[in-house]
C-alpha cells in the first residue's frame, strides 16, 4: 500500500492529470481513477433512479433522447479534437454526461429504453478510450 509521501496515492495521479509535465503512468492512472469514479458514482445514482422514476413511454422522448445523445456525443468528440490540456478530462466528463442521460432516458422508456443506456455505456467507453489516446499522444483520427 502506497504512503502518503510515496506520491503514488490517489490525489497525487489526480494532481498529476492536471499536470501536463508529469510522468504519463500517473496521467494515465489519474484518468482511470476519474472516469471510474464518475462511472460509479452515476451508475450508483441510475440505480437509485430505477426505483423512482415512472415508466413513460412516449415517442416524442425516443427523439429527445436520441438528439440529445447525438449532441452529448458531438460534444465529447469535439473536446477530444481541442488542443487543450484539459481536452481528457473533458472528453471523459461529456461522455458520463452521455451515459447518464441515456439511463435516466433509459429508464424512462423501460424496457427497450435498455438500449440507451447501453448505448450511452458505449459513448462512455469511446471517450474513456479516446481520451486515454489523447494522453499517449495518439489522437489522430
Amino acid at each position: 500500500m502506497p504512503t502518503p509521501t510515496s506520491g503514488q496515492g490517489p490525489w497525487e495521479s489526480l494532481a498529476a492529470l492536471l499536470d501536463p509535465k508529469a510522468p504519463l503512468t500517473s496521467r494515465l492512472r489519474g484518468l482511470r481513477l476519474y472516469a471510474g469514479f464518475l462511472l460509479l458514482l452515476q451508475g450508483g445514482a441510475l440505480l437509485l433512479l430505477a426505483w423512482l422514476l415512472p415508466r413513460a413511454a412516449h415517442p416524442f422522448l425516443w427523439a429527445l433522447a436520441l438528439a440529445g445523445g447525438v449532441w452529448l456525443f458531438a460534444q465529447a468528440e469535439a473536446a477530444s479534437r481541442t488542443e487543450e490540456s484539459l481536452a481528457p478530462l473533458l472528453a471523459v466528463g461529456l461522455g458520463a454526461a452521455l451515459f447518464f442521460f441515456l439511463g435516466v432516458m433509459g429508464l424512462l422508456l423501460w424496457p427497450w429504453g435498455f438500449l440507451l443506456l447501453l448505448l450511452g455505456a458505449l459513448g462512455f467507453a469511446h471517450s474513456w478510450r479516446r481520451s486515454e489516446r489523447i494522453l499517449l499522444g495518439r489522437n489522430k483520427a
